[in-house]
């Protein structure tokens, strides 16, 4: 009998391709949708429809179920204006472990993100033993450090088995939506972007990011914190990796981050005038300063055999993927 993994947020980025590797390696999956299916019409998966917050929803997605895949959230670079970010990434998970131990499901794999924990010290390295974010970050990475810890603990006491896994920057194919790094690599190939802010961040393809989470289902030890992450790039060098892949033109100009502040007002207005999404915002330019360069994934890659391709892979990869959707031309 073939397992049969839940999988929540699924017809995201991450969901839809975790969906995609359970399909191949032969797993019945139950896949969670809020409100868009399209990522996941291609797909021999059984569809729900519901949300985190609606406790029957999940009754009805979990039963019969042998592990859950949480992916459900929303990402948010532009706060949280009317509460439903922190709601969504803390009643969310808390609602998935209760249903769970009602019905006496037994695994939980919870993604959270690089984002939940602190970034200083820059100097020393970026492990899985980080402090958590506290009230006053800003509102993604607070409610990813909240829900992280109520996974967390009800790992510990044993309550359910399982582990947590922390993407970094999730970038690839099969990027419907998009999400926010998806507008980024269109507006930059649709030539909207007028300079680069200063800083960088950690690159994950989301194929790889992914693969490493369905091995968590077998291999991830319970109680544990696994970081999949990739390779710190600058912006500048992502630009250059770009323009390699498609001969369009990018940005030359680095912004200080002070510049880049003040300009923000202005980059609002250039995004409402050319059509672009407003991808830099001040959280965007927060995570790309304070970016940490030395993100370790060793135990990941030893517990989970989670490997990291070329980010000049992700991004050719991405374009091509548009392309064939017909997206970008």
């Amino acid at each position: 009998m073939s397992k049969t993994i839940a999988v929540t947020g699924a017809s995201g980025h991450l969901g839809n391709i975790i969906c995609r590797l359970l399909l191949q390696k032969s797993y019945k999956v139950h896949a969670f949708y809020n409100s868009d299916k399209k990522a996941l019409e291609d797909l021999d998966v059984e569809l729900f429809q519901g949300s985190v917050l609606n406790k029957n929803d999940l009754f009805h997605l979990l039963k019969d179920c042998d592990a859950v895949i949480n992916c459900a959230g929303i990402i948010s670079i532009h706060g949280d204006p009317d509460g439903r970010v922190h709601q969504t990434n803390t009643e969310g998970p808390k609602n998935v472990l209760n249903v769970c131990m009602e019905l006496g499901i037994k695994k939980i794999i919870h993604v959270s993100s690089v984002h939940a924990v602190l970034e200083h010290p820059l100097e020393e390295p970026f492990d899985e033993t980080r402090d958590y974010k506290q009230p006053g970050a800003y509102a993604y990475d607070y409610s990813k450090a909240v829900g992280e810890q109520i996974v967390l603990t009800a790992l510990n006491k044993k309550e359910i088995g399982g582990c947590i896994v922390r993407p970094s920057l999730i970038i690839g194919p099969y990027d419907f939506k998009p999400s926010e790094m998806g507008k980024a690599l269109i507006d930059f190939y649709k030539q909207k972007i007028p300079a680069l802010p200063k800083g960088g961040y950690n690159f994950i393809d989301v194929r790889d990011a992914s693969a490493s989470i369905v091995e968590a289902l077998d291999k991830g030890r319970d109680g544990e914190i696994y970081h999949l992450t990739g390779y710190y790039r600058t912006l500048k060098e992502l630009a250059a990796i770009i323009q390699k892949v498609t001969g369009k033109k990018v940005p030359k100009l680095v912004l200080p981050f002070w510049m880049m502040k003040t300009s923000l007002p202005f980059i609002k207005i250039h995004s409402k005038l050319t059509g672009a999404a407003p991808v830099f915002t001040k959280e965007a330019v927060a995570a790309l300063k304070y970016g940490h360069p030395g993100m370790v994934n060793a135990k990941a890659v030893n517990e989970l055999d989670h490997a990291a391709r070329s980010l000049e892979d992700s991004v050719r990869d991405f374009y091509t993927w548009q392309k064939e959707m017909n997206h970008i031309h």
